[in-house]
Parts: C-alpha cells; sequence; structure tokens
C-alpha cells in the first residue's frame, strides 16, 4: 500500500510538535473494513486517542515507542461515522509535556448501511425476525413480540459491534454476522438460549467461524 510523506504535523495546542513526531499524512481516505498503512517518526514515545468511530475494530496498530516505523490504521466494516481523528500525544517521561500532539483525520469512504432486520423462521412454520439495535440482535415471532436476543461479547464483559449478514445453515441454523474482529462469541442468557434452540438456531456465524450458544 503506498504512503506518501508530508511536512511535519504541527500541534493545535501547546506549541509545535515538529521536533517531536513526524506523521507521514493528516488526511487519509480508507474505506470500511479496510487498512492504510502510514510512516511515522517519533522522536519520545507516543500514544494516541480515536474520535468519532462507532466501531469496536476501529483501531490504530502501532509500537508505542520512538523511531521511524509504519502504522497501521484499521477502520471496522461495520463503521458508520464517516469522519474519525486519531489523535497523536507524546507520551514519555524524558517530555514531561501532553500538549503536544498531532491529528490525522480519516474519511471513511463505502460505508455500508447497517443492518436492522433479516428473516428469521420460527419453529411453528412462520417466519419471524432478526432485528438488530445496536450491538444487540432480537429475534422476532411473526406478530413482531420479541422472543429472545443475544450479543457479541470480546469475553472481559464488552459488547462488539457487527452487522447481521442473514443466516447459514450447518447442520443446524446459525445467524451469519460479520465483525471487524475474530474473537467475537454470543452472550446470551439461558432462557434466550432455550427459546434461540427450540426455533432451530445453534449460534452464531462470525466472519464464517461457527460458534454454538454458550
Amino acid at each position: 500500500m503506498m504512503f506518501a510523506a508530508a511536512p511535519a504535523v504541527r500541534s493545535y495546542a501547546g506549541g509545535g510538535i515538529e521536533d517531536c513526531l513526524d506523521l507521514g499524512d493528516t488526511t487519509i481516505r480508507i474505506p470500511a473494513g479496510s487498512t492504510y498503512k502510514m510512516r511515522l517518526r517519533a522522536v519520545y514515545d507516543y500514544t494516541y486517542y480515536i474520535a468519532g468511530a462507532t466501531s469496536s475494530a476501529t483501531f490504530l496498530e502501532c509500537s508505542f515507542k520512538s523511531g521511524s516505523q509504519d502504522v497501521v490504521f484499521h477502520i471496522g466494516e461495520d463503521e458508520q461515522d464517516k469522519n474519525i481523528f486519531f489523535y497523536f500525544y507524546v507520551s514519555d517521561e524524558r517530555l514531561q509535556t501532553t500538549d503536544k500532539y498531532g491529528i490525522v483525520e480519516v474519511y471513511v469512504q463505502d460505508i455500508k448501511p447497517a443492518s436492522t432486520s433479516i428473516p428469521a423462521a420460527i419453529k411453528v412454520g412462520k417466519t419471524g425476525s432478526l432485528m438488530q439495535s445496536g450491538n444487540i440482535s432480537m429475534l422476532y415471532n411473526e406478530s413482531g413480540v420479541g422472543m429472545a436476543s443475544f450479543s457479541l461479547s470480546d469475553g472481559k464483559g464488552h459488547m462488539l459491534s457487527y452487522i447481521q449478514k442473514g443466516i447459514v445453515n450447518n447442520g443446524a441454523a446459525y445467524f451469519q454476522l460479520s465483525s471487524g474482529v475474530d474473537y467475537g462469541k454470543p452472550a446470551i442468557s439461558e432462557s434466550d438460549k432455550a427459546v434461540m434452540t427450540a426455533n432451530g438456531y445453534a449460534g452464531v456465524c462470525v466472519n464464517g467461524k461457527y460458534i454454538d450458544w454458550p
């Protein structure tokens, strides 16, 4: 992937940063679900913060250490925000200040509409729906009555973002989900699990990986 050098980023507060951190780009266009490699030269250790992202799969892959290096911007496939700001701050005991920082603005391209509802067969031979609201999916019957819900978890108590894609079969029915991370697992209560199982749904398929209800 190509990247181009640019003038050193200036601080937006607290004086210039040009002697501390040289960012290869100040504005980048990245399609949702893609990555972008950028050259960075850091005289001091640094950290970063993100403003505007909606996807848990939007992040920066970096060393946080001084030196010349490549950093990789990851934009989640389910990202919905058009403008995301990555704030790079000097974070080093050798330089006792947090006032020096630079910004890289990412213009997210090809944003995919968030899935809200897919048809879902239920046990009685009728068709209900699986409706997504934020990071939670709810199974509704043909009358629009909620039956059971689930989410994706990182295993540490945090919900992950995802996009509903449909229903696939692997000996049983699974809800097909697309997520920016591969380690997500379904989080569901025992009562909702019983409802899902009774209606023929054995779990979820995350990025092609079949995962039964826990």
